[in-house]
């Protein structure tokens, strides 16, 4: 009997209330008198929900869907996911917290099939930096067909592309990306536009002996998704024709810098032709310092 009463005295007091929030169709928390739907009263402000559906986070009239716009801490956060784009959908937001260049983390957001990057630098910019710690190249133009392949050093006289870099970055806006490839030193333009380009080789100190075209090539090669060949930028140093008797030895190198246009697609790469008639026919890269003397650098303008 007592039990029936305290269902009967609670029933008394939550029929009416229920009756009293369909009427109001007004909920107030901490607001004695509601003016919209949902109020909540917080210590820094009301929290609202309009009569369309739009919430107010300390803003009285929310324009969008939510609105953080209180002039104060409009702020809003958002977290990392291992959903793929597809099953977060179209519109999703995530953090990622992968730093590079500086960058503590980015943000992305789903087409509804990929995670596209939103650039924490503002204006996306290609960044790539490698060095050159091997002796490995790879000679690509001969008169001798049996000449062409990986070789240790640069052979006299040879077309020869400069391949197994050391990568120090290779970054759009601080999001890592894959353009640039060091086992081959090619670098590929994932989109249209003007580039800054520099490499630099050393050689190890040798004779140069006498002769009359004692010179050293640095060439950036650009060539289309096709393969062809549509342009080559080169630097040529020159050197005295002759050294001296031996011990005498200097050290030989060339750089090569180029502003270039690139379409997207278009395969950027380094390479080098030498003839400095030094002891031997094939010269040996300066490789002391962990490579200082070799290194590459691509930058989008």
């Amino acid at each position: 009997m007592i039990q029936y009463n305290k269902i009967k005295s609670l029933a008394a007091v939550f029929v009416p209330l229920l009756f009293w929030v369909q009427a109001s169709a007004q909920i107030g928390m901490g607001v004695d008198n509601p003016t919209n739907p949902v109020e909540v009263k917080t210590d820094a402000g009301k929290v609202i929900i309009d009569n369309s559906g739009k919430i107010g986070v300390l803003v009285a009239n929310p324009k969008v869907a939510i609105d953080l716009r209180s002039g104060t801490n409009g702020t809003v956060a958002i977290g990392n996911t291992d959903k793929t784009a597809v099953q977060a959908g179209a519109g999703a937001l995530r953090y990622v917290a992968s730093p590079a260049i500086g960058v503590k983390g980015y943000l992305e957001f789903s087409d509804g099939t990929n995670w596209v990057s939103f650039f924490p630098k503002g204006k996306p910019r290609i960044v790539v930096m490698a060095n050159k710690v091997t002796q490995d190249t790879y000679v690509f133009e001969s008169g001798t067909p049996s000449e062409i392949g990986t070789k240790s050093g640069i052979v006299q006289r040879r077309s020869s592309y400069l391949t197994n870099w050391t990568e120090k970055l290779d970054s759009d806006s601080g999001v890592p990306t894959d353009n640039f490839n060091p086992s081959t030193g090619e670098f590929i333009a994932p989109r249209t536009g003007v580039y800054f380009a520099t490499f630099t080789f050393a050689l190890q100190s040798s004779q140069v002996n006498t002769g009359g075209n004692n010179q050293t090539e640095a060439i950036w090669e650009v060539r289309n998704p096709a393969g062809t060949i549509t342009q080559r930028i080169k630097t040529n140093n020159g050197y005295a024709s002759d050294t001296g008797a031996s011990p005498n030895a200097v050290p030989v190198g060339s750089a090569c810098t180029v502003s270039v246009y690139l379409n997207k697609g278009d395969k950027l790469r380094p390479f080098t032709w030498i003839t400095v008639a030094f002891d031997g026919t094939v010269s040996q890269f300066d490789v002391s310092g962990s490579g200082v003397y070799n290194s590459l650098t691509i930058v989008e303008q």
